[in-house]
């Protein structure tokens, strides 16, 4: 026996024991990150040394302990990983402005990388689903089901109010939350339900476009409408209508048409208005603006947010000079945050920051924010938390009021030496 027990001393103290990530030699052992107290260590010598260690009785129970401990701490160490927390993207990648939704995929994309490596929500990766909704009824349906059936805890999306209207009925009658940063429509203001949005309302933007005409002093404006998105430009000029006190006229197209570009412009200049307003997407407001220039017409040439892309300034080209925005986006941001936000998406993906990749990353730090203040995960608990939540984003403080509406600041955008620039807030 007490050559046994030789054999065993001789083993614990001489050789080294590697079970998993478990090194235990000379005076010291470790358990990946979990050191042992070295008086165990110790401990083994005592009782296998001198006259203790003939006490077979206490060895015994003393090699009993080592190998529950072991188990225990080998236990530890074989947890499978954390189930992650699954979000959803549902944005037009492949339709008519696709190019756009590249730029909200990107912004997404490093803010969940970036979640994930400060320890993700208590330990759980997030997890990125991206579906393309084809800028279609039948794509935004199999897009935003195929998001459903992985289990995600919200969506993101979609790119343009009349596809965010068509999904909200089933993304929130599944007990799913729908937040996004590109849809405007007051169709969705004012509810109580698991709609959320960073962007502000058509009405805001009713209220701050007519206080720019204002300041120009124009009494008269022509506006075209891209009726593709007509839940977003019909709303707009409601709003409009409700605030200015000059002469309104509209003009109406299908981006997804074969539009008569010629016919188009001179509509809008037919009623010899001191101002044209585009609510189009960035290559149609490109394009109307080259045609408008084209016509001789000198006065404000004045677009969207929907606008606000670096696909206006490559289609339009020297054209775009002096073309005004109405945004909530300060393409001037010198926030340290956001700085570093464009450095990193610049890296990652070789893209500048843009109004859309912004948004999309703003957002999903909020839903991360949340998230981590929730006790169950699912989207009652999320809903709570968002309302609850107030948020210093890389665009600056968001603040939800109890319907999941925002109000930010709006600024007059202007394209300056083929660059956005910050024309002043408006008031």
């Amino acid at each position: 026996m007490e050559k046994y027990f030789s054999h065993i001393r001789d083993f614990l103290l001489l050789q080294e024991v590697r079970i998993g990530k478990l090194w235990c030699q000379g005076d010291s052992m470790s358990m990946g990150n979990h050191p042992v107290d070295h008086r165990l260590i110790r401990s083994v010598r005592f009782f296998l040394g001198g006259e203790m260690g003939k006490n077979t009785f206490l060895l015994w129970t003393f090699l009993l302990l080592v190998t529950t401990s072991l188990f225990v701490l080998l236990g530890a160490c074989s947890h499978p990983p954390e189930e992650p927390i699954k979000i959803g993207l549902s944005i037009n990648l492949s339709g008519r402005g696709g190019e756009a939704g590249e730029h909200i995929r990107n912004g997404a994309q490093l803010a969940v990388d970036e979640v994930n490596a400060q320890g993700g929500i208590h330990g759980r990766p997030l997890m990125l689903l991206v579906r393309d909704d084809e800028n279609s009824d039948k794509g935004i349906e199999k897009a935003d089901t195929s998001l459903l059936d992985e289990k995600v805890v919200a969506i993101i999306g979609h790119s343009l109010s009349a596809n965010t209207v068509k999904a909200y009925p089933l993304v929130t009658s599944h007990d799913t939350v729908l937040i996004t940063a590109y849809t405007a429509t007051t169709k969705l203001s004012g509810k109580d339900d698991l709609f959320f949005r960073t962007a502000i309302d058509c009405n805001l933007y009713g209220v701050k476009t007519a206080a720019l005409l204002k300041a120009k002093g124009i009494t008269s404006v022509s506006v075209l409408m891209d009726m593709n998105n007509a839940d977003f430009v019909e709303d707009y000029v409601a709003q409009l209508q409700k605030y200015y006190q000059g002469s309104l006229t509209t003009v109406q197209f299908k981006s997804q048409g074969n539009a008569d570009w010629h016919q188009l412009a001179g509509d809008l200049l037919a009623p010899n208005p001191e101002a044209v307003l585009l609510l189009t997407e960035s290559s149609m407001t490109a394009v109307a603006v080259q045609k408008l220039r084209e016509l001789k017409f000198n006065g404000p040439l004045i677009a969207s947010i929907w606008a606000q892309s670096p696909e206006l300034l490559r289609i339009g080209g020297p054209a775009m000079e002096g073309l005004s925005m109405v945004s909530f986006v300060d393409p001037d941001n010198k926030r340290p945050e956001y700085l570093k936000f464009s450095k990193e998406l610049n890296e990652k993906f070789h893209k500048t920051a843009t109004a859309r990749a912004d948004r999309s990353y703003e957002m999903v730090y909020i839903l991360a924010d949340a998230l981590k203040r929730c006790k169950i995960i699912d989207a009652q608990s999320l809903k709570v938390a968002l309302l609850q939540g107030k948020y210093e984003s890389v665009l600056g403080p968001v603040k939800f009021d109890s319907y999941g509406d925002v109000i930010r600041p709006v600024y007059e955008i202007v394209v300056r030496d083929g660059k956005f620039a910050n024309g002043g807030y408006i008031k």
